[in-house]
């Protein structure tokens, strides 16, 4: 998650859809006194060898680590220290924990993807283990029980059921969106050949079987996915 008050940009960062890429491309174009969100210890590496600005502006003053009671928390010389702003926040707890006036006024922007594509992606992400290569005969069982991955995004994007995204880029069109959102604000230009180049997170799933084919073998999971994310659908146009 990144605020920035140079480019008046709030970008909220959506699950399984390259973002934490994203995030350090645009990191290449941000200020001391922006906010930025730690990722993890990997791609924090691949975010200083490119020289781009890190992780500040996202905890608490220290007065307010006992007084506020944020739902997510990190481990501090063993103690449990609450955090401002994280990688994944919700649009809700931004808003809340925003000025005001930034989060009326900045325009924000986050990522969507095809979200038949997206169950797949978590399903590897969730399930792949060193000691263990997930088996799809347990697609349906396992997001039987795990209904809520299926549209884990829609806190990112909504609030009170409403869209508050004034841009969507889309994963199966990087380019045209980035381009796109270069225009929209000028001061990011070269952002998407700054993006383009950043892998990081790379997706772990097995490409020998197609998304069509999962789903034909998963009907109930199929159903879920229509079901629970009609809006992103019928917005983005997205089909199996």
């Amino acid at each position: 998650m990144i605020v920035s008050h140079k480019h008046k940009i709030i970008f909220i960062k959506p699950r399984k859809v390259a973002g934490t890429s994203f995030e350090i491309a645009l990191s290449k174009y941000l200020a001391e006194d922006d906010i930025i969100t730690p990722v993890s210890r990997e791609d924090e590496k691949i975010r200083r060898k490119l020289g781009f600005i890190g992780p500040r502006g996202f905890s608490f003053s220290l007065a307010k680590y006992f007084s506020k009671k944020p739902s997510k928390r990190i481990s501090f010389f063993g103690l449990r220290l609450p955090h401002k702003f994280y990688n994944h926040i919700s649009a809700p707890q931004i808003k809340r924990r925003l000025d005001a006036a930034a989060w009326r006024d900045y325009h924000k922007i986050s990522i969507v993807r095809n979200p038949w594509e997206r169950a797949v992606s978590i399903f590897f992400w969730k399930n792949t283990k060193s000691w263990k290569t997930p088996d799809l005969a347990e697609f349906t069982s396992y997001f039987k029980k795990n209904k809520y991955l299926l549209n884990i995004n829609y806190p990112n994007y909504m609030i009170g059921g409403k869209d508050v995204i004034d841009t969507y880029i889309r994963y199966e069109n990087f380019e045209e969106d980035i381009l796109k959102l270069e225009r929209q604000v000028p001061s990011l230009a070269g952002l998407w050949d700054t993006f383009k180049d950043i892998n990081a997170k790379a997706d772990t799933r097995d490409k020998s079987r197609s998304t069509a084919e999962i789903f034909r073998n998963n009907p109930e999971v199929n159903a879920l996915v229509e079901k629970m994310n009609r809006w992103e659908i019928e917005k983005f146009s997205y089909h199996l």
